[in-house]
């Protein structure tokens, strides 16, 4: 057994530039394809593309997992094989040799349907109806390219890709090989979210006046995935309110869609996750730290055990056995003290967009938190709603005029993942739209997808610049904000 650092690699992909660049070109594809745009909004190029479902209800679809690591693995191929909802693992494309074996003998996978690599899927028979593109962040460009070259669906794990101009190209991809990309925002699909979106789209309290979200991470959480591991540093994947944080942009914009954002503005730091804060008698790695017993970050404590299940099987799985955890912790990125790391990622950072109406939402991602969850206050005419997503919790309570309040509690199903039901929900509403046309008002497609990741490559060029306001370019309208 190898540590992850040492396990074979997805090819990285895709084009490194600068925002100011990024915004340049979507200006240019703005007006040189304006009448795309156009028809994008309109729904018009649903049509053009061939997009419209030919498949027979009851009919169940084959998804290739391509990447089967915790969300491919873990949470969507789990999904599918625990829970009658219309989706079968027909394949899986996975460079790791203990992940993919493990993976198809758990999921039933023919050998002749499990894949070392990418180029070794696309030169096979068509074995599945739609890709779900699970791999390294800085891979989903190229990934997505190529399999929509062959004439896949895709469902796309969030961040679509790492720089702007890929998340565009995504778009001319899409309508050139005419096949439909979804990203899974998952947190539009959850029973919270959904119910909030309706009280909202109702107008039965009036207009939305203010938006307050908080992503609280989870201390434990932000340690194993932004000082330990795969997003601890900028360079490596994309800031982190892009690579963390786009679900929650999404829902803000979401949420507002019919009010298009003016100017986003940020603040953010690595506060409290750098050397500075060290204990003096830490060291660089857990298995040799004398606060090893007592520490809350020690990873010999956090990964030396042999429970099962994310975030532990990240360094080893649970067959490979405690000490192959324990090697992995010795050598490995995710050994290192939380202090000394070589992380540069945000923990805490703020973001506020005002819209064109006057309108403020403000966004905060908190690593320094107890609970790994979504708290949101919409602040409209006559009502205040509150939710908390982890716990199933939504209230609205009606302004009354008087100090005395009255909450009323709307009931929302609780659900065990981090994303309140949402990924349950993802796989059933894309199954029912694919099939028969449903739910296109709360599809997380390329199009409307494109929004929350404007907004994150803005906030994080406003934090570099201390703040500074950022207007939001045009190429924004192609996500159909802000259309009325």
């Amino acid at each position: 057994m190898t540590c992850q650092h040492e396990r074979p690699r997805w090819r990285r992909g895709g084009r490194r530039v600068s925002l100011t660049f990024a915004v340049a070109l979507a200006g240019m594809l703005h007006e040189q394809k304006a009448g795309w745009w156009r028809r994008i909004r309109t729904g018009e190029a649903v049509d053009e593309s061939g997009t419209e479902p030919s498949r027979t209800p009851g009919e169940v679809l084959r998804a290739v997992i391509i990447g089967a690591g915790a969300r491919g693995n873990q949470v969507f191929a789990e999904l599918m094989r625990t829970k009658d909802i219309g989706w079968k693992v027909a394949a899986v494309v996975e460079p790791d040799e203990l992940r993919r074996t493990s993976f198809a003998k758990q999921h039933d996978v023919p050998a002749a349907h499990v894949f070392r690599s990418l180029d070794d899927f696309l030169v096979a028979p068509r074995v599945a109806d739609i890709a779900f593109i699970c791999t390294p962040d800085v891979t989903h460009y190229t990934i997505c390219a190529a399999v929509s070259r062959a004439g896949y669906d895709v469902l796309l794990e969030k961040p679509i890709a790492t720089s702007l101009p890929d998340c565009l190209a995504l778009l001319d991809v899409q309508q050139t090989h005419r096949n439909r990309i979804f990203v899974a925002h998952v947190l539009r699909y959850s029973p919270m979210f959904r119910t909030l979106k309706q009280i909202v789209a109702s107008r039965q309290y009036g207009l939305v006046r203010n938006i307050r979200l908080i992503e609280n991470i989870g201390h434990w959480h932000f340690a194993h995935s932004y000082v330990r591991g795969n997003w601890r540093r900028r360079e490596d994947t994309a800031p982190i309110v892009l690579t963390k944080s786009s679900h929650d942009l999404d829902i803000i914009a979401w949420l507002m869609e019919k009010d298009r954002p003016a100017f986003v503005s940020s603040f953010g730091a690595l506060e409290y996750f750098s050397e500075r804060n060290a204990p003096p008698e830490s060291t660089d790695r857990c298995v040799d730290c004398p606060l090893q017993d007592t520490c809350r970050y020690s990873a010999t404590k956090f990964y030396v055990h042999d429970r099962g299940g994310w975030p532990y099987d990240v360094i080893a799985p649970v067959e490979a056995g405690v000490e192959a955890r324990r090697r992995a912790i010795e050598t490995g990125q995710y050994g290192r003290c939380v202090w000394r790391s070589d992380n540069n990622v945000c923990d805490n950072q703020t973001v506020t967009i005002q819209f064109e109406s006057g309108i403020h939402a403000t966004f905060g991602l908190y690593g320094l938190s107890a609970e790994n969850t979504r708290l949101i206050t919409v602040l409209l005419d006559d009502a205040e709603i509150n939710g908390d997503l982890v716990h199933g919790r939504l209230t609205v309570t009606p302004l009354s005029g008087r100090r005395e309040v009255k909450t009323e509690v709307i009931p929302v199903p609780c659900a065990d993942d981090h994303h309140g039901g949402g990924d349950l929900a993802l796989l059933r509403t894309l199954y029912e739209h694919l099939v028969t046309g449903a739910h296109s008002h709360v599809m997380s497609s390329l199009e409307s997808s494109i929004a929350s990741h404007v907004l994150a490559f803005l906030a994080d060029e406003s934090r570099r610049m201390s703040g500074s306001p950022m207007p939001v370019p045009a190429i924004f309208q192609v996500s159909g904000m802000g259309q009325t």
